[in-house]
């Protein structure tokens, strides 16, 4: 392989000239203004594809141990949407939660009243602890009144 073989000089072992060891798209790139000559890698914002975007982060994590300059922006970009995607979803789920348990909590209620509940001798103390139990949860969440 010659130093001097652009389509070989690529192959992981060392940049062939100071050039290279700037990355494919020389000095500017660290300057953030791209050459002419060349391509970006991805487009701005990054490629749209999931598997595009998987392997442009894989890419720019080679160039961080090669020492080469890395798009950080793309990165702190890719970063912060996959932290809202990661928000949104545990979101969405912690709202199912809260329904699958006030229905649950509704159904157990109409099965206790069914059942007579209400009318046995401690069905009225229950319904009290209940409602305090509700009570001291919803004052628990809201939090401290500043």
């Amino acid at each position: 392989m010659a130093d001097g073989d652009p389509i070989n000089s690529g192959g992981g072992e060392g940049p062939a000239s100071p050039a290279g060891a700037a990355g494919p798209r020389g000095d500017a790139e660290a300057a953030g203004s791209p050459t002419p000559n060349s391509a970006p890698s991805a487009p701005p914002g990054g490629p749209p594809d999931k598997t595009d975007r998987k392997a442009y982060l894989e890419e720019q994590i080679q160039r961080q141990k090669r020492g080469e300059p890395i798009d950080v922006e793309w990165v702190t970009e890719e970063l912060q949407r996959i932290r809202r995607e990661q928000i949104a979803r545990i979101q969405t789920s912690q709202r199912n939660l809260r329904w699958i348990v006030t229905g649950a909590a509704v159904l157990m209620l109409v099965l206790w009243a069914r059942s007579g509940g209400v009318f046995d001798r401690g069905g009225f103390v229950t319904l009290g602890l209940v409602v305090i139990g509700l009570l001291a949860a919803f004052a628990l969440r809201r939090g401290p009144r500043a």
